[in-house]
């Protein structure tokens, strides 16, 4: 939708413009209209303007003035200048100030329309082809380095996806690393940071690291240096040339990044002591694992970190070795804990699903949240996973009532006390029955209030309308009354009553204009007033173009 101004002081001029426009209905065109340049100003502060049609001979602020005002505002809006007079020392001025075109007043309305059109035009040039797609690109390469950690961040998280789907984001976020190979991991962290150091100081001497890091491992390795925390970091390591096949062969090249790693990796704890004062430990891994395993190999990384195999600073281990079995039941508990912890941390679509009032699509993906079956985990674990789940659960659903004022509406019903205190359910799947059909209950009545605003709102419009048929009814009056933007309330109002806003505007003044045909004696042009037609040539071209006869016509008839 474009916004377009009309500005002239002969209020007349615009309002016949405005109809005219507003007939011809070629574009989207949200249009406003001012009697002056002081008042054109005014309002041009507060929306954005695309194109302006502006007089140029007016008191005060002429059309020259304004024009310098709004591409200082607006610098991509486009001008088109009207005037009543074939004055060349304007027409030259005009030029010079930008303007698109040069209209006089008395020459055909199709020539507007064609100055409009080369202007929307234009402006889609510009938005597709222009500096904003330019921005746009400078914006997203500006993003992608946080893109990519965040990338990383869900993929050590279990979010794994597709190796298809893996390829492609790596291309995307341009990671160069292979998503088809396997990769070897480190993780470090800074033992002691010193003292007295801001923020800011603490960011560049992470960057240090990873520059030293880089330095001595990129020129043989792929390599990824990750910071995932204030004091911790993750490196992702594989050969830049892979082996043919995935034998001994492949075994024998992968030790040998195993040693050179941990060989090199001393190299980097000293450089970091000596140049940066800063202690560093690192934990190696034993094996390389898949990109579907790496997340549970970060997570054993992590814990072997933090627990008693590196206590001191400056350590440098790699992590021990355990049986195929062992590893592999490691895996499949951890992602087990993963794939419920990833959903909780999902919430947040929950909540949107409730506050749409969309209640198939809350259960559906409560069902997914709250899968527990069939997952090869203790019975201990999974006792304690159901009990985190409990506590989530709870913790969203007393925070969604309260933030949303639901207490009292679905409060009493639900027994709250259900909410915090697994042992008044019989079962948990008594429990997920409880949170489920209070989810409903919570969606079923955002729905119906939504209803209810939205019919409030075609009922204040209509009431405007009604009692407001001789004012401004543009779109963006009306738009102003129901606190909406002028695009929106278009969409909407088409997609509640399947007719255009100012169509039904237009009718409904037609349906007041017969009443006063019908059973008064106002003449024409009061009629056209009394109903918000400013010329009474216009009144009689729409009236006749909708019902087939003049007023007078109509009148007579009836």
């Amino acid at each position: 939708m474009l916004n377009l101004m009309i500005v002239d002081d002969e209020s007349v001029a615009v309002n016949l413009l405005s109809n005219t426009l507003e007939e011809w209905g070629k574009y989207e065109l949200t249009i406003n209209k001012a009697y002056s340049g002081n008042e054109a100003l005014e309002r041009i502060r507060e929306r954005r303007l695309d194109i302006l049609l502006t007089d140029i001979r007016m008191p005060g602020m002429n059309g020259l003035e304004l024009a310098d005002h709004v591409l200082d505002l607006w610098p991509r809006c486009k001008i088109i200048f009207l005037s009543g007079y074939n004055d060349f020392e304007y027409i030259q001025k005009a030029i010079r100030k930008g303007g698109m075109d040069y209209i006089l007043k008395a020459e055909d309305d199709e020539l507007i329309f064609q100055a409009i059109e080369k202007a929307a035009e234009e402006i889609k040039t510009e938005l597709h082809e222009g500096s904003i797609l330019k921005k746009a690109q400078e914006l997203m390469q500006q993003a992608i380095p946080a893109m990519r950690r965040d990338y990383f961040m869900e993929m050590l998280g279990g979010e794994m996806g597709s190796e298809a789907a893996r390829v492609k984001r790596f291309t995307e976020l341009g990671i160069h690393l292979d998503p088809k190979q396997d990769v070897y991991l480190v993780v470090g962290r800074v033992d002691d940071w010193g003292k007295n150091l801001s923020t800011s100081d603490r960011t560049l001497l992470s960057y240090s690291i990873q520059n030293i890091s880089e330095e001595f491992l990129a020129d043989k390795f792929r390599f990824v240096f990750l910071l995932y925390d204030r004091f911790r970091f993750v490196w992702f390591i594989q050969p830049k040339q892979f082996p043919l096949s995935q034998g001994e062969e492949a075994e024998v090249a992968w030790e040998r990044v195993r040693q050179f790693v941990k060989g090199t990796s001393e190299s980097i704890q000293a450089t970091c002591s000596q140049l940066l004062k800063l202690p560093i430990s690192l934990m190696l891994s034993s094996n390389p694992s898949s990109w579907e395993k790496a997340a549970g190999q970060f997570d054993s990384l992590k814990l072997n970190l933090s627990s008693g195999l590196i206590r001191s600073v400056e350590k440098l281990v790699v992590e021990p070795s355990s049986d195929t079995a062992g590893l592999e039941r490691s895996s499949k508990t951890f992602f087990a804990e993963m794939a419920v912890r990833n959903h909780m941390r999902k919430l947040d679509l929950l909540e949107a699903h409730l506050d749409n009032g969309d209640k198939a699509q809350f259960v559906q993906h409560f069902h997914e949240f709250t899968l527990l079956n069939n997952m090869e985990v203790s019975e201990t674990k999974l006792t304690y996973l159901t009990m985190e789940m409990f506590a989530n659960l709870s913790s969203f659903f007393l925070s969604y009532m309260s933030r949303r004022n639901l207490i009292d509406e679905l409060g009493a019903p639900m027994k709250l006390d259900k909410y915090v205190q697994f042992d008044n359910h019989s079962s948990w799947e008594a429990a997920l029955a409880y949170f489920r059909q209070l989810g409903e209950m919570a969606a079923d009545y955002n729905a119906r209030l939504q209803q209810e605003r939205t019919h409030e709102m075609i009922r204040i419009l209509h009431q405007y309308v009604h009692d407001f048929m001789r004012e401004d009814l543009t779109l963006t009056r009306l738009a102003e009354v129901v606190y909406l933007s002028p695009p929106y309330l278009s969409r909407l109002y088409k997609q509640l009553t399947s007719n255009n806003l100012t169509d039904y505007v237009t009718e409904q003044r037609m349906v007041r204009a017969k009443q006063l045909l019908k059973n008064t004696s106002m003449k024409i042009h009061e009629i056209a007033c009394e109903v918000g037609f400013e010329s009474a040539p216009y009144f009689t071209r729409v009236f006749k173009k909708l019902t087939g006869s003049t007023p007078i016509e109509y009148r007579e008839s009836n």
